[in-house]
């Protein structure tokens, strides 16, 4: 399942991959994607290519059911239209396309001047 996001966005790629759950993963070749475990265990995860295109990037997302059966062979049992992985990319788009505002952002309420005697004289 591919999604494109159009920038400017409100992170880089990494940041907001992060931020839904993902770690990154770098594989032998150098290549980095991104998983995020469905359970406990290892596998099922969603499995996540991440391309930077256009002012934007784009999201390849599967689901992958297990680990590859053969050894030396990257093929694996993976889902690409699956209910799990609508779901998994609605939250993504939902995640990405919402505005952040700053959780740091505090008002500040300005005190009255005092000085130390005000304290004990009224």
């Amino acid at each position: 399942m591919q999604q494109f996001f159009q920038g400017p966005l409100q992170d880089h790629a990494r940041n907001i991959m992060r931020h839904l759950g993902y770690g990154e993963q770098r594989a032998r070749s150098g290549q980095i994607s991104y998983v995020r475990r469905v359970s406990g265990d290892r596998f099922p995860r969603f499995h996540a290519y991440v391309e930077d295109k256009n002012n934007g990037i784009q999201i390849n997302l599967h689901m992958d059911q297990k680990e590859a059966s053969y050894e030396g062979s990257h093929v694996h049992s993976g889902e690409y239209e699956s209910p799990l992985c609508q779901e998994e990319m609605k939250r993504m788009i939902q995640f990405i396309q919402t505005p952040k505002t700053s959780s740091t952002q505090v008002q500040v309420i300005p005190k009255k001047k005092t000085n130390f005697l005000s304290k004990f004289f009224k």
